[in-house]
């Protein structure tokens, strides 16, 4: 049993953010309809335009946000279509959408008109930069409000050196993670008060929210924040940082605690010496002779290919990771044993990332493949009370219906 399951959610809502969430909350049982245009989500197309791999005919970027989902195709321009949308909404828990507030006046679904119809429906909207401000009703995608405005290109990006771009969705998929943990909590409180209320989201929020380290320090010190340096690291505690194997990978190591660490490192890397060497006899000394500490350190794991390497530090229960490619993190032992790749229900070997919450310790399912323009026009509508003539009206005067 999904923890939301009985709950059912209209989606308004286009591209990877928003959409993403609702794939989030179907993945946690809810019954989620996506309304869409009657030419379809403009995600559709991004694989085919190039922006993302090309997995051929199975439209993975589709299935990565919209899976979990029964698709309906509704023209909201159309006075019958939005009537039928307003059907909806009436028997609805949930409504998320991204629409800009200039949309949302012209199709009128704005709060106050969704509330008119459900006052116990959760309103949940996704922006680029927030919703108050001059720039409220200005659009902007993850690589724009997230990666751009909100720092985290900059942040990452080498002194001097060439501007870093971000990878797909990079700020999308995380702040629908993000607005689906909102919706749980009006859902709760709705349940205490039995009125709905409004949840907002921003990227660039997230982008501050992720950056809360450097950007509050930053409030306080009034100066850019240092950058990470390219290459090997040099950090005052040398159990933190990055190593070369002698096979030319990364170790990260990251033991923040290095007096808890600092005896079974040596140990692991053959430097039992340096246990009780008084230049290393603290963290104080330690840091006072990182330099040369660093340097024992990184001859002791040059010498080591990386799995003899990994093998020794995890014998001491140490803590650290080699850098992964993504080839490498798809069979990682742990991401297979708990399932954070789900199999697609009707591809033969596609594994679709979950949602970053399990309950009761039960793996998360993929049970319906996202929908095709439309596919469940008909369906959907008489659940909500339509006659089959209703239905036939709405098609026939192009509210319903794929284009």
């Amino acid at each position: 049993m999904g923890v939301l399951d009985g709950i059912k959610v209209v989606e308004l809502a286009e591209h990877g953010f928003v959409p993403s969430c609702g794939a989030i909350l179907g993945d946690w049982g809810a019954e989620v309809v996506k309304v869409e245009r009657p030419t379809g989500d403009p995600l559709r197309a991004i694989m085919s335009a190039g922006f993302v791999a090309d997995t051929g005919d199975f439209n993975f970027l589709w299935e990565l946000y919209n899976r979990n989902k029964r698709g309906i195709a509704l023209d909201l321009r159309v006075d019958e279509g939005r009537d039928a949308f307003d059907r909806l909404i009436e028997h609805a828990d949930v409504f998320i959408t991204n629409f800009l507030p200039s949309a949302r006046v012209k199709l009128r679904t704005n709060p106050e008109d969704l509330f008119a119809v459900n006052p116990r429906l959760v309103y949940a909207k996704g922006h680029g930069q927030g919703q108050r401000g001059p720039d409220a009703d200005a659009g902007g995608f993850d690589a724009v409000s997230y990666w751009s405005r909100g720092g985290v290109g900059h942040i990452l990006s080498p002194e001097g050196g060439p501007m870093i771009m971000q990878r797909g969705a990079m700020g999308d998929a995380p702040s629908g993670a993000m607005l689906a943990g909102g919706i749980a909590a009006a859902l709760f409180q709705r349940e205490r008060t039995g009125k709905g209320m409004v949840v907002d989201t921003a990227l660039l929020n997230f982008a501050v929210w992720q950056l809360g380290v450097d950007l509050t320090a930053t409030t306080i010190l009034r100066e850019e924040p240092q950058k990470m340096t390219q290459g090997v690291a040099r950090s005052t505690n040398p159990l933190v940082g990055p190593y070369s194997t002698r096979d030319g990978r990364y170790l990260i190591l990251n033991m923040l605690d290095d007096a808890r660490h600092w005896a079974p490192v040596c140990r692991a890397l053959g430097l039992d010496a340096l246990i009780d060497d008084p230049r290393y006899v603290d963290t104080a000394a330690r840091a006072e002779n990182a330099v040369a500490l660093h340097a024992a350190i990184t001859e002791a794991i040059g010498a080591h290919d990386l799995a003899d390497a990994r093998d020794l530090l995890k014998r001491e229960d140490t803590i650290f990771s080699a850098l992964q490619s993504p080839l490498e993190t798809i069979d990682d032992e742990q991401v297979v044993a708990n399932g954070y790749l789900a199999a697609h229900p009707t591809h033969p070997t596609a594994r679709v990332a979950c949602a970053p919450m399990q309950f009761d310790d039960e793996r998360i399912t993929i049970r319906r493949p996202a929908p095709g323009i439309g596919e469940h026009t008909e369906e959907v509508l008489a659940e909500a009370g339509f006659s089959d003539d209703e239905i036939a009206a709405l098609h026939k005067v192009g509210a319903a219906g794929a284009a």
